[in-house]
């Protein structure tokens, strides 16, 4: 009865180590693509190629959320003329630095806005009947802010308004921003109460179009260096790992110092003692590689750059030669596999 019980602990612990590996793996995956996507940006960008370098900097923001590419972004679609979705995006950055309290970022982010928002209309959500309104876009993208009375800035001519509501179907209009004084505003039309089979609709984000390149290019700002995913990943993969290597420790000592680890013993003993000799064995192997994998994540982790002044673009960041290991299992063995 006790090999039977003993036996699914075996397979339930090499399963975690497993599943805690390949989780460390795809995450090493996305930021690698995510630097690799940068830096192809990067290079497009110095080469005054706009139409292909934001793209790049759009999907490496995707994997990887980073504030500073989020200004690269911004910063590439106001050299490609794409001025409403700089200023979209400037405006985003601006947020997320204010909650990551980087103020010098939070200021350069702001600096722009000023500068991208005169040539451009303004705005302001008119919510007399106080609808929760969890998001407002404009032509599909999200303004960020607008759902709380903020002024934002759109570009003119006929644009699409869609109003989203906690519990309400998301509804759709078309308004004709034109330019004035005093910011424009647009009232949030009637929102039909949302039942079970209705699905809100994705947000869609997309691209603008090709704009003529600029005489001059202007360094770009850098990425964050923020590595806390990675880092937390890597602290888990050692957390668990010291806990393999615990149960891996008490079951070895359970078997030499058990019936059979100094003397005869029965069938169903010597049975026993190899059931937890099993479980110690793959609980070591298992140990050693998720701590070497978590030690690996952790080391390997982009470090944060330092500040840079109010006045100037946020630092570069300088990516190190990246190494990704994977731990593998077999019937027979375990250990790791590793690429650069």
């Amino acid at each position: 009865m006790r090999d039977l019980l003993r036996a699914p602990a075996v397979t339930a612990l090499a399963v975690v180590l497993v599943g805690a590996g390949a989780t460390a793996a795809h995450a090493q995956t996305r930021e690698a693509d995510a630097e690799r996507l940068f830096r192809e940006g990067q290079k497009l960008l110095e080469e005054r190629r706009y139409g292909e370098a934001c793209p790049k900097f759009e999907q490496a923001y995707k994997k990887d959320g980073a504030l500073g590419t989020l200004l690269n972004l911004a910063f590439c679609h106001k050299e490609q003329g794409a001025i409403w979705y700089a200023w979209l995006e400037f405006r985003e950055a601006e947020s997320k630095a204010t909650e990551l309290d980087r103020a010098d970022r939070r200021d350069f982010a702001h600096a722009r806005l000023i500068e991208l928002e005169k040539g451009l209309p303004k705005v302001i959500i008119d919510n007399p009947r106080k609808v929760p309104l969890t998001d407002v876009l404009v032509e599909d993208r999200k303004v960020w802010e607008a759902e709380r009375g903020a002024i934002f800035a759109a570009e003119a001519g006929a644009r699409k308004f869609t109003f989203r509501a906690k519990g309400k179907k998301a509804a759709t209009v078309l308004v004709n921003v034109a330019r004035g004084e005093r910011a424009q505003r647009v009232p949030v039309p009637e929102l039909e109460t949302l039942t079970a089979d209705d699905v809100p609709p994705p947000t869609v984000v997309s691209g603008p179009p090709d704009a003529p390149k600029r005489d001059a290019v202007t360094p770009p700002p850098a990425p964050d260096g923020s590595s806390s995913l990675q880092k937390t990943i890597g602290w888990i993969a050692i957390g668990v790992g010291s806990g393999a290597a615990a149960l891996g420790i008490v079951t070895g000592a359970i078997t030499w110092f058990g019936p059979c680890g100094h003397k005869a013993c029965s069938t169903d003993e010597r049975s026993n003692s190899s059931t937890t000799a099993a479980i110690s064995t793959v609980s070591l192997v298992g140990a050693g590689a998720l701590v070497v994998t978590g030690l690996v994540l952790v080391l390997t982790a982009p470090a944060s750059g330092t500040s840079a002044s109010a006045t100037s673009l946020p630092e570069r960041r300088i990516a190190a030669p990246r190494l990704v290991v994977t731990p593998f299992f077999g019937p027979a063995e375990a250990g790791l596999s590793g690429t650069f």
